[in-house]
């Protein structure tokens, strides 16, 4: 019966876009990412490029509308208790999970005909938000959940995950119940470890859900419908969406290529439509920038895996003897102390302008640095000390500059080289550790400052394994009051400016750009977070 039906809504669908005549609909699209998603399990994965193509092919509870606000997503309404803890969520009826056709050759037809009409229900959400808290899943986003009632405890193990404050009353209503008021909430549930997961279907999956288009039922207004790892992975309209708005395109193809420049001239030939390009890769020809994210911090960066930099005194005297003045703001550049970027938030309040004039950071002192510089010498036993600096050609004159004060400061025993290496060069050499010091920018694809700043524990980008600093993150992962985590997020950035991982410069924009003959598509806060919904594409 779906099926004759489904031919009834095809050729409806068809025939409303022709008498619209709607410019622009029903084509396809096409965006760059670096590299394949390792996995589309909303609950396990990670990445910023997983979580693009998560947003777009699940539905949640609620989902963020073209405007920037929350509207209907699974549910069709919902009630906030008076002292704002418990949510009550009216979920629509019969809305379908969509089943790929690629399940019957694996699965066979008997598995294929149940999951075609397979309904959308509360205990899809129960499931899966206890799939996120159980630490034997090891979500990187479960601090997420930590703010409904008892995730904290069964997170740590005191609890088992039947007790998460979440409850399906019946098919279509669910109540999720906090542990204390929390803002943002809602907005939280448009995020990817908050989508629905069907038991049954992840159980039968035998560890397979999510790795490939074969292993997933897809509830959004795309559909996954072919994943090649090393090429391309494509999404397709879901003629079966229930959600409030009109699907317009009729398919994404997601590309995968790391070179920046090669994504921006795929863009000026209109080959690829939009891209989040960063900060080093200037606005391509024949393109519209939609949006500029203050994403990236450009500066100094200490390998602290090095057998001299894994002193702390050695990086203080480099750090305390930079004169940052060298290094004028340039195009996309705005001087900045901190290390967190301006586009980071703490619940409501954007971080950067919240701490304000507290910002942590080492001052020019000579003196200070030559004190440090005596001690390093002695705690590493040595007279003399080489180091390599990777620098982007066009800071060369800078980097010398700045070369002569640190030989004048610390003395003959400092033995500096050179070696200039483009963008790409040096943020190849820090993601493997091949570094002593690099000029390089750390951009960050989270909208919040305590991602960001749970994202560095355990040594990336520094190859700083601390106990403490990671200590201080678990902290603000469990913290949801606003001056608290404010106050978390100032600590943890503290210990890695205090501690000379980092010297920080300026801050600087990823910019998310359209080809001229595109529109519609929406980012929302983070790179994470674009939606393809409402994109046309003119011809």
């Amino acid at each position: 019966m779906r099926r004759f039906f489904s031919l009834i809504l095809t050729a409806a669908l068809i025939f409303s876009l022709a008498a619209c005549s709607d410019r622009g609909a029903n084509k396809s699209i096409s965006y760059a990412l670096d590299s394949s998603p390792s996995t589309l399990d909303p609950q396990y994965a990670d990445e910023a490029e997983a979580q693009i193509v998560i947003n777009n092919t699940f539905e949640g509870l609620v989902r963020i509308s073209a405007e920037g606000q929350i509207i209907p997503g699974i549910a069709q309404g919902w009630s906030i208790s008076e002292d704002g803890l418990t949510y009550t969520f009216n979920l629509k009826p019969a809305t379908e999970w969509y089943c790929p056709i690629s399940l019957k050759s694996e699965f066979g037809n008997e598995f294929y005909e149940k999951y075609t009409s397979e309904i959308v229900t509360a205990n899809d959400f129960v499931f899966a938000m206890r799939r996120a808290i159980n630490p034997a899943t090891g979500s990187a986003f479960a601090h997420r959940l930590f703010v409904i009632r008892n995730a904290t405890d069964i997170y740590s193990g005191a609890l088992p995950v039947e007790q998460l404050g979440v409850t399906a009353a019946d098919d279509n209503t669910l109540i999720i119940e906090l542990a204390e008021p929390c803002a943002d909430f809602l907005e939280r549930l448009t995020e990817g470890v908050f989508m629905p997961c069907n038991e049954e279907f992840f159980n039968s999956m035998n560890g397979r859900y999510g790795l490939t288009q074969r292993h997933i039922l897809c509830n959004g207004p795309f559909y996954v419908s072919s994943w090649d790892s090393e090429s391309a992975l494509t999404i397709r309209r879901n003629n079966y969406y229930s959600g409030e708005q009109q699907v317009i395109p009729s398919l994404v193809n997601f590309t995968f290529d790391s070179d920046e420049n090669s994504v921006a001239k795929k863009i000026s030939n209109g080959t690829v439509s939009a891209a989040l390009l960063p900060p080093d890769c200037p606005a391509p020809e024949n393109s519209v920038t939609v949006k500029e994210t203050a994403n990236s911090v450009f500066g100094f960066v200490f390998n602290c895996a090095d057998s001299s930099l894994s002193n702390t005194n050695l990086r203080l005297a480099l750090c305390s003897s930079i004169d940052r003045t060298l290094f004028a703001e340039s195009d996309n550049a705005v001087p900045q102390n901190g290390f967190v970027p301006p586009s980071c938030v703490t619940g409501s309040l954007y971080y950067r302008n919240a701490v304000g004039e507290q910002t942590p950071f080492v001052p020019f002192d000579t003196a200070k640095a030559a004190d440090h510089w005596k001690k390093a010498l002695s705690e590493l036993g040595v007279q003399k000390i080489s180091l390599t600096v990777l620098c982007p050609e066009w800071l060369d004159n800078s980097v010398r500059r700045q070369l002569q004060i640190w030989q004048k400061t610390l003395g003959i025993g400092l033995g500096i080289t050179i070696e200039n290496k483009t963008s790409e060069e040096i943020e190849k050499a820090v993601s493997s550790g091949n570094y002593q010091i690099a000029l390089t920018g750390i951009t960050t694809p989270y909208e919040s400052a305590s991602d960001f700043l749970a994202s560095l524990k355990d040594g990336n980008p520094f190859r700083h394994k601390s106990e403490e600093y990671n200590a201080i993150v678990a902290r603000i992962l469990e913290i949801d009051g606003e001056q608290e985590l404010l106050g978390g997020c100032f600590t943890a950035e503290n210990y890695i400016l205090q501690q000379g991982l980092c010297y920080p410069l300026y801050s600087r924009s990823s910019r998310f750009v359209c080809a001229e003959d595109v529109e519609g598509i929406a980012i929302f806060h983070s790179e994470n977070n674009v939606s393809f919904i409402g994109a046309r594409r003119y011809d």
